[in-house]
């Protein structure tokens, strides 16, 4: 995608790694989710790794967030 295109929901704000406030890229979302193993892999390891907070680790790794990619 261009640099000038940005995903935006059907309101008109932008989403996804386009945000003004993300601090991760989509494909850093799907790694994250891809590397999560519940009771192997912690939740807070992930969030160190990725430079994110504990709550937003969570979101991503459950679904909670980020949903549109």
């Amino acid at each position: 995608m261009c640099a000038t295109q940005t995903k935006r929901s059907v309101h008109g704000h932008r989403v996804g790694e386009w945000h003004q406030r993300a601090k991760l890229t989509t494909n850093q979302v799907e790694s994250m989710r891809n590397e999560y193993i519940p009771y192997v892999v912690s939740i807070r390891s992930l969030a160190k790794k990725y430079g994110c907070g504990l709550s937003t680790a969570r979101d991503i790794v459950t679904y909670a967030t980020r949903v549109s990619g």
